[in-house]
C-alpha cells in the first residue's frame, strides 16, 4: 500500500473510532469524504486494500487495548492482594509487570492519538484533551492554520514532497514553547494554547510564517517557498469548540484572501 493510501486509511480509522456505531457504509463514506478532500483518486484495487488493512488495524487495535484493560484489572487485584499479604516479592514482580504494560498502552496511545505522517497530536487527542462534550474544558488561544497553495505543490512536485512539507510544518511549529500542535486533517493544524494570550500566540506563528517563508525547501534540482494562511481566537471555559473554530477559521480565511491579493 502507498503511503498517501495508508495515510488516507489511518486517519479514517481515527474518525470512525470516535463514533459509537462503526458500519461499513460509515467507513466508506468517511473514507471517500476525505479522498476526496484531498484530491485522492480510488480505484478498486486501492479500495479493497485499503478496506482489508483498516479492518486488520482495527481489530488488532481492539483486541490489544481488552487485552491491556484485562490485565490491568488483574494486576491491580494482584497488587492488592500482596500488600494484605505484606507479600515484598510479589509486588516486586507486579511492579515490573505494570512497566511493561505501561510501556504497551503508551505504544496503543500512540496509535490512537499521534498522526502518523508528522508525529503530530491528532483530532481524536485534541477532543479528548480539551473538550467536555464538544466545549473546552479551560481557557487558552486557538489557532487554525492551513498551508497556501498546498495542492500546487502536490500537482508541481508530487505528493511524496506534499508530505515532506507537512512534515516540514511540524517540525517548526513545535519548535514554539507551551503550545500544543494538532495535524486536525490533510493540509490543516490547529495550535492550542492554556499560557499564551491569542495575541501572544499571533505573534508566535507571524514568526513562523515570515521564516519559513524565506527559506526555501529544495526537491531535486528546483527550490520553492512555502507559507501558511492563519487565524487566531481565544477561548473559555465552557466555550463551544465549533463556535472557536469557526471564528478562527473566519479569520484564516481572511488572511488567506490577503495571501492571494499580494500574488496578483
Amino acid at each position: 500500500m502507498n503511503q498517501e493510501l495508508q495515510e488516507l486509511t489511518d486517519d479514517t480509522i481515527r474518525e470512525i473510532r470516535k463514533l459509537e456505531i462503526v458500519l461499513p457504509e460509515i467507513y466508506r463514506d468517511v473514507f471517500y469524504t476525505m479522498a476526496q478532500k484531498r484530491n485522492i483518486t480510488i480505484n478498486e484495487d486501492d479500495k479493497e486494500e485499503a478496506l482489508t488493512y483498516a479492518l486488520a488495524k482495527i481489530q488488532k487495535l481492539s483486541k490489544e487495548a481488552q487485552k491491556s484493560a484485562h490485565q490491568l484489572q488483574e494486576h491491580v487485584a494482584q497488587a492488592k492482594e500482596a500488600v494484605e499479604n505484606k507479600d515484598s516479592e510479589a509486588l516486586h514482580t507486579i511492579h515490573d509487570d505494570l512497566m511493561t504494560l505501561e510501556k504497551k498502552i503508551k505504544r496503543l496511545q500512540h496509535e490512537i492519538y499521534l498522526d502518523s505522517l508528522t508525529g503530530m497530536f491528532n483530532r481524536r487527542w485534541l477532543f479528548e484533551k480539551f473538550l467536555d462534550q464538544d466545549t473546552f474544558t479551560c481557557r487558552g488561544a486557538f489557532a487554525f492554520l492551513d498551508i497556501n497553495d498546498f495542492k500546487s505543490i502536490n500537482d508541481n512536485y508530487g505528493h511524496t514532497t506534499g508530505d515532506k512539507v507537512l512534515k516540514v510544518l511540524a517540525v517548526v511549529l513545535q519548535k514554539m514553547e507551551n503550545v500544543n500542535v494538532i495535524r486536525f486533517a490533510g493540509d490543516e493544524f490547529v495550535v492550542v494554547s492554556v499560557v499564551h494570550s491569542s495575541e501572544k500566540l499571533r505573534h508566535m506563528l507571524t514568526t513562523v510564517y515570515r521564516n519559513l517563508k524565506h527559506t526555501p525547501l529544495k526537491t531535486g534540482d528546483q527550490k520553492f517557498l512555502v507559507s501558511f494562511s492563519f487565524g487566531v481566537s481565544d477561548f473559555d471555559k465552557g466555550d463551544a469548540f465549533n463556535d472557536v473554530y469557526v471564528e478562527a477559521d473566519a479569520l484564516m480565511y481572511e488572511d488567506k484572501a490577503v495571501h492571494k491579493a499580494r500574488k496578483v
